[in-house]
């Protein structure tokens, strides 16, 4: 899978990935050695330049390592949906928007992550996944609107994640339920008044970070399920939902760095006259 050749990774769990190739085996390359050059002139006069080089500032070609995983997990990452569940591992391509994830006890340092595709059958799949904001890049999180709806099944999503799908003591107590809980969250925290007035504006909502498109990410997935068609009556932005994924990112990769869309400057946007608008614009 490849999205293009120049990028940059929106989201990278380091610590689950080097945990992943430790337990393989694999080799996911040397490390980089980072080295801070000083400037070659102060004021305009010329010095000798020093190069000072960190014994602990080292870093992963990311884009080798993520082939190296790709390669071992093969086709347990699922790409196409056309197989039932349960899926271990799931990759793609597409958009995927950030937001902060609140309500638990862990909330100052989760993140949200949604993205939705369809399988090679036309089946739509929504993926909601939760990680940490420490592994996040592009989006300032302190840009997010502190307010706004917050789910109280937030403490059984964080349930499933800590437990990796395995426990539920949660009133949502079948994987169905839960699942769609985790998709209300993903589309709905943050809202003030109607879902309606936010549909299609997700900067207006609170939590919410930014998205990007043309997107490839990889994901380990804890539950995964169809949904019943006679039992759920979706409306809104959950109406066409027929399979929903839950689990962790692993990374997220845009191949058009240009196409990131923070939701601040979009605020800001609206809140400020044209003409103030225009001239920032223009410099």
């Amino acid at each position: 899978m490849s999205a293009g050749s120049i990028g940059k990774y929106l989201y990278w769990s380091g610590r689950r990935i080097e945990a992943f190739a430790a337990d393989n085996g694999l080799d996911l390359g040397p490390k980089r050695q980072l080295s801070i050059k000083s400037p070659g002139s102060i004021g305009g006069v010329p010095v000798p330049q020093v190069e000072l080089a960190g014994g602990e500032k080292k870093q992963r070609n990311l884009r080798r390592a993520a082939a190296v995983i790709e390669k071992a997990l093969g086709d347990q990452a699922v790409s196409t949906f056309a197989d039932p569940p349960p899926a271990l591992f799931a990759k793609g391509v597409g958009q995927v928007s950030f937001a902060k994830f609140v309500g638990g006890p862990a909330s100052d340092k989760a993140a949200l992550l949604h993205t939705r595709t369809r399988s090679t059958s036309g089946q739509r799949v929504e993926l909601c996944l939760f990680g940490s904001l420490d592994n996040t890049a592009g989006f300032r999180t302190s840009d997010a609107l502190d307010t706004g709806w917050s789910s109280s099944a937030s403490q059984a999503i964080e349930e499933l994640l800590q437990s990796h799908g395995r426990q539920n003591s949660s009133q949502w107590d079948d994987e169905e339920s839960r699942a769609v809980e985790a998709l209300k969250i993903a589309l709905n925290q943050g809202i003030t008044g109607g879902i309606a007035e936010h549909e299609n504006r997700p900067w207006t909502r609170g939590y919410t970070l930014g998205h990007a498109r043309n997107c490839e990410w990889l994901a380990e997935i804890y539950t995964d399920v169809i949904l019943d068609g006679h039992r759920w009556d979706f409306r809104g932005s959950l109406a066409g939902a027929e399979r929903i994924m839950v689990g962790v990112p692993l990374w997220v990769r845009t191949a058009s760095p240009n196409s990131i869309v923070r939701y601040a400057e979009m605020r800001r946007d609206a809140s400020e006259p044209p003409t103030r608008r225009w001239r920032r614009r223009l410099g």
